[in-house]
C-alpha cells in the first residue's frame, strides 16, 4: 500500500487547491493506478472511494485500448455525460482526476490538469 508522508500530503493538497483555483471542478483527486485515493477534494457529495475505483477501471480500459491501437502511452481519458464530465490525466505512477458540470469549462480543465499532472508526478516521485 502506498503511504504519503505528512509533508507530501500537505504539498499534494496544496497542488489540488491550486488546480481548483484555475479550473471549475466539483471534485479533484489523486489516486494510484490501482484506485487508492491519496488526496481528494469535492464541493458536494462525492464518494471518494467510488470515484477512485471507477476511475481506475476506466483508466485500465483506456490504457488497453491505446496499447492495442498502437497509440503509445495514454495521456488522458475524458468521459462526458449529459450533465458533466470526468477527466483522468496521467501523472506517472498516479492519476490526477477532475470532475465538473460545465461543458464550457472542459477545455480549460483539460489544459490545467495536464499542467498540474507534471507537478503531481514530480512531487510524488521525490
Amino acid at each position: 500500500m502506498f503511504k504519503l508522508s505528512p509533508t507530501k500530503q500537505r504539498d499534494l493538497t496544496e497542488v489540488l487547491r491550486e488546480v481548483v483555483n484555475y479550473a471549475e471542478l466539483e471534485a479533484i483527486a489523486v489516486i494510484t493506478k490501482e484506485g487508492l485515493h491519496l488526496a481528494f477534494f469535492a464541493a458536494g457529495k462525492v464518494d471518494s472511494d467510488l470515484l477512485s475505483a471507477i476511475s481506475a477501471a476506466i483508466l485500465s480500459t483506456g490504457e488497453m485500448a491505446v496499447d492495442k491501437m498502437g497509440f503509445e502511452k495514454l495521456s488522458e481519458v475524458i468521459v462526458r455525460g449529459k450533465s458533466g464530465y470526468i477527466i483522468l490525466t496521467d501523472a506517472g505512477k498516479f492519476v490526477l482526476i477532475g470532475a465538473g458540470r460545465e461543458a464550457t469549462s472542459l477545455g480549460l480543465s483539460v489544459r490545467v490538469l495536464r499542467a498540474y499532472a507534471k507537478r503531481v508526478t514530480d512531487l510524488l516521485s521525490k
